[in-house]
């Protein structure tokens, strides 16, 4: 019979020897966490190469005789006096990431991502001093992508930069070049999430300095002024100046200089909180943030809060604005925007995902006073600029350099056309025409010409449509002197040369409103009544020269109900003894019972098919060419006069020279055989010599001019109605216009 003591001790031995080899198990895991686990330092060094597909160097303390400490517990915990991953295969930097004094922590699921070609998330890092190196070829290639291979799973942003649930960097070193964008950025940068006391490795990278003081919370830096420093970052191709945190604070503090998308660029950025940065999708929080930067020659100041001050995730808040040239800001972000006078601008702006938001308060261009609101979403294959503008003024001269016209304040060159040439022969910019599509609304309290000599129109609309390559200013609209403008421009930009339509009437313009010619209260105004105009003409070529230069169309003037000075019309046919009479008298209105004016354009030269202005006194009849090839003038106007003159020329004049130095003359053939015939006369009698500059005038020319004049009217005088924009143009579909409340404020 067995011994019942004996094969109790037989049944519990098994299980005792279990305890106790998990007991002598623990403690020796227990023993190997306390002393780092010294002699795994190799084959883990060897696991994290295999794991990111580069080499990994830990670097032990000589002053320490634990050296490189290694947790395993409940992740891979590496404490080194230095910490090195390597550079990809095809960079030849000297590394990727080179810390000292470190405190890494990885979890062993975000290792297996990465390994799978997903993007690495370190859960924590610490680190005295930091240097980075990031690098992004064209074809794609980063060097912040891991792991030998791609999965159809993981791979879907296989450009996403490394994601942190803690880090803290003393002194922060980066050099961001990538050759997508393209950047080029050097930066120096302080970090602390202010989850934690700081480590001693890390308070010992951040004394206290002169610097200290500067680095201020961002929620103080948003209630400071906002200081823009016209004329951009000239000196911004230096290295970035070193930063640190003062003691006790936490945050972000990042400066950085370099070249954006071929531009150059400062940046200073600071935030009071960072724990926001460091997450991704729904547990990212928006931190506070505070920008300053120069990008070319415009400068940008911001004040708000995001979730990632990189890809600016989740933007609000407000901003300033300013450059030499609306373009200046347009270009570092591939926006198309007209050359213009210096600008500053300021409002609220937001972002979420690739749809910016923003509302401008203020918007000073020139002596424009313009405010909007704005929408642009970069999710399309082609970028979409939608909203509104408006304003109290807006003068054309401020938008001159777009079509080549030079400004005072602008930093287009002084003289954009030829030698001895008026007309503005720059060179259009057609590809930038295709960057983007627009669809906006502009409607404006007054847009000025930019002339003491028209009134300005109040107030002015225009739609303004951009779809490949092609712009529109539709649904054009604009009160003046009691009458309207309506139309539409049109810029072909898709060929190697842009083609022009204009399309433009004024309708019941009160004469004597618009046009501001000075004259003493108590004389009448040189010309009054009601004008109907049309401008219907086409054009190509590269510059405002070139397509003046193809012009082909019809310009068309008529007068309703119109009078014009009596004192011009006798000076215009040099009666002098009838502008005696007027001027001992006073200037008096001077009905005109008929006119028409109808210029033929053909190939850029203007020619009168019939000018005509009659009078009950007199009809003047104009003649010749204006050519917007070369700028050349040759005009020639005749006067028939109806009634009886004592002492007139009456001698047909001529406008010739250039747009930019017109002449006038005299015909002097017949005047000079005037002067012949009095000259002899006078040897007779001296008073004899005036018989020669006697007109007696002519009732049956009179009658014939009047019915002439009439005709003409009939068939060349009437204005037809303005017609519709042409359907010819794909257009983007009419979006909402973003306001304050969309804008996400």
């Amino acid at each position: 019979m067995r011994n019942p003591l004996a094969a109790w001790r037989a049944g519990v031995r098994w299980p005792l020897f279990a305890i106790g080899t998990l007991a002598v198990v623990v403690v020796a895991i227990a023993i190997c966490e306390a002393i780092g686990w010294p002699f795994l330092v190799g084959p883990i060094q060897r696991q994290l190469s295999k794991a990111l597909d580069r080499p990994v160097v830990f670097g032990s303390d000589p002053s320490s005789s634990t050296g490189v400490r290694i947790g395993l517990i409940g992740g891979l915990r590496v404490t080194a006096k230095s910490l090195e991953i390597g550079a990809p295969s095809w960079s030849k930097a000297p590394h990727m990431l080179l810390a000292h004094d470190v405190r890494l922590a990885l979890g062993y699921l975000d290792l297996w991502r990465a390994w799978r070609g997903g993007p690495l998330h370190v859960a924590s890092l610490e680190a005295g001093d930091l240097d980075g190196v990031l690098e992004r070829e064209a074809d794609g290639r980063a060097s912040w992508q891991f792991g030998p291979k791609k999965t159809s799973d993981d791979s879907e942003n296989p450009s996403a930069l490394p994601t942190f649930g803690s880090l803290r960097v003393g002194d922060g070193h980066v050099v961001y070049d990538d050759q997508v964008l393209p950047a080029d950025i050097d930066a120096r940068f302080a970090l602390d999430d202010g989850s934690g006391p700081a480590p001693a490795s890390v308070a010992a990278a951040n004394p206290s300095s002169s610097d200290a003081a500067a680095s201020a919370p961002a929620s103080a830096a948003s209630d400071a002024g906002i200081a823009i420093r016209a004329g951009g970052s000239a000196g911004a191709s230096g290295p970035a100046e070193r930063v640190s945190l003062a003691d006790g604070e936490s945050g972000l503090r990042l400066k950085a200089t370099g070249q954006y998308r071929k531009f150059p660029v400062r940046v200073d950025l600071r935030t009071a909180g960072v724990l926001g940065f460091l997450a991704e999708g729904a547990d990212a929080k928006a931190q506070p943030l505070s920008l300053r930067a120069s990008i070319g020659h415009a400068d940008l100041s911001f004040d708000g809060s995001t979730t990632d001050p990189l890809h600016f995730a989740a933007l609000k808040g407000r901003f300033t604005l300013a450059g030499l040239s609306l373009a200046a800001a347009g270009d570092p972000l591939g926006i198309t925007l007209p050359s213009t006078p210096p600008f500053k601008t300021s409002g609220f702006l937001a972002k979420e995902a690739g749809l910016w938001k923003a509302v401008f308060d203020s918007a000073t261009i020139g002596t424009s006073r313009l405010d909007g609101a704005f929408t642009y979403d970069t999710r399309r294959k082609v970028p979409l600029l939608s909203g509104r503008i408006g304003g109290s003024r807006l003068v054309l001269a401020d938008l001159g350099p777009a079509v080549g016209a030079p400004t005072g304040g602008s930093t287009e060159p002084s003289h954009t056309a030829a030698p001895g040439r008026v007309i503005p022969d720059k060179k259009f910019d057609l590809p930038s025409l295709r960057a983007m599509d627009a669809n906006v609304v502009a409607d404006i309290a007054m847009f000025d010409p930019g002339t003491d000599v028209i009134q300005p129109l109040r107030p002015a609309r225009v739609h303004v449509l951009l779809a490949d390559g092609v712009l529109t200013l539709a649904d054009v609209e604009g009160v003046t002197a009691q009458g309207r403008l309506a139309g539409y421009l049109q810029l072909d930009g898709r060929g190697k040369e842009a083609l022009w339509t204009a399309d433009l009437r004024f309708l019941g313009v009160n004469l004597a409103q618009w046009l501001r010619l000075k004259r003493a209260a108590s004389e009448p105004p040189y010309l009054s009544g009601r004008m109907d105009a049309l401008v219907k003409v086409k054009g190509q070529g590269r510059s405002t020269a070139e397509i003046l230069a193809s012009l082909n169309g019809d310009v068309r003037v008529h007068l309703r109900d119109a009078a014009i000075s009596h004192l011009a019309i006798e000076a215009a046919g040099l009666d002098v003894a009838q502008a005696l009479g007027v001027v001992i008298q006073g200037d008096q209105p001077l009905a005109i019972a008929c006119n028409v004016a109808d210029l033929d354009v053909v190939k850029g030269v203007a020619k009168p098919k019939v000018f005509v202005i009659n009078t009950d006194v007199t009809t003047l009849w104009v003649d010749g060419t204006v050519s917007l090839r070369d700028e050349s003038l040759d005009l020639r106007a005749v006067v028939s006069p109806k009634n009886f003159s004592p002492l007139t020329l009456r001698t047909p004049v001529h406008v010739k020279g250039t747009l930019g130095d017109p002449k006038v003359s005299l015909e002097l053939g017949k005047l000079a055989g005037k002067a012949g015939a009095a000259a002899l006369l006078a040897l007779l009698n001296p008073l004899a010599a005036i018989i020669p500059f006697i007109d007696p005038g002519s009732s049956d020319r009179a009658q014939k001019a009047d019915r002439d004049c009439a005709a003409l009217a009939r068939t060349a005088g009437a204005i037809p109605p303005a017609v519709k924009n042409p359907s010819t143009t794909k257009v983007p579909p009419r979006l909402p216009v973003a306001g304050p409340a969309s804008a996400g404020r």
